[in-house]
């Protein structure tokens, strides 16, 4: 289950091992792009630090799966990853955007 970083400056590199909190705040989602090993369960923890925006749900559109996110308390996901390819991730309204991306 170790998840590694994505190659880009903008995302830190995920924890080796563990879950990998996702804070949602009034710009989006932090980190915006998580790189997961493909075929591997991606253990997310998202958690909404503000009541500005439209970040009160969580939505896997492919997956079918909608999470309310209540203000300053974590809710894990768990998602299994292809073995190529990304898996998005949107708010309630679809503004804010993120992915995790198989690598």
């Amino acid at each position: 289950m170790a998840m590694v970083g994505l190659a880009c400056h903008s995302a830190p590199p995920a924890p080796s091992l563990g879950a990998v909190t996702v804070e949602v705040g009034a710009e989006g989602y932090h980190p915006e792009e998580i790189g997961v090993r493909g075929g591997e369960v991606a253990h997310l923890v998202f958690l909404r630090n503000t009541d500005k925006g439209c970040g009160t749900q969580v939505v896997f559109p492919t997956l079918g799966i909608t999470k309310d996110l209540p203000l300053g308390q974590p809710v894990p996901i768990d998602v299994t990853m292809p073995t190529s390819g990304r898996i998005a991730f949107t708010c309630g309204m679809g503004m804010y955007k993120g992915a995790l991306i198989a690598k």
